[in-house]
């Protein structure tokens, strides 16, 4: 189940940066991002209310919660911005393929300082995808 939803959140990730790209079309890239957050925004209080969970909303919970958890939402702002701009200059393959690269670099990162895990292997790999991604470039400016 666990995989499912993980293929699942890449299908979804690609509609969203096109969509995202074409709001970023219509109204700019800063005004395509607050579109899309205020409708996250307003989905995720109907989720919120739906579930019962409205009490993680009170003011003493939102307090407690560490302040780096916060970061989550800038990251998600910033990356936001970064793939609209990125999508427009690239398309969406090449954008979703270095979006994997860069995903895929720092969960090995990640993976190494939280759980001492660390391989070769998984990086020759990133390195691998990043020579595809080259291969098809090169390819896409020769038959231009």
């Amino acid at each position: 189940m666990y995989y499912i939803a993980a293929f699942l959140n890449g299908f979804l990730n690609t509609i969203n940066r096109l969509t995202n790209v074409e709001a970023g079309k219509r109204f700019g890239t800063g005004n395509g991002a607050l579109i899309n957050y205020i409708e996250a925004t307003i989905l995720s209080l109907f989720l919120i209310f739906i579930t019962g969970k409205s009490g993680e909303l009170s003011p003493g919970h939102i307090v407690s919660v560490p302040l780096w958890i916060y970061l989550g939402s800038v990251a998600g702002l910033i990356a936001q911005v970064l793939q609209i701009t990125g999508t427009l200059k690239t398309g969406a393959l090449i954008s979703s393929i270095l979006t994997l690269a860069g995903n895929l670099g720092i969960a090995i990162v990640l993976d190494y300082v939280f759980y001492g895990i660390a391989s070769p292997g998984k990086v020759a790999g990133i390195f691998l995808v990043l020579l595809g991604t080259m291969m098809v470039e090169k390819s896409k400016k020769r038959h231009s």
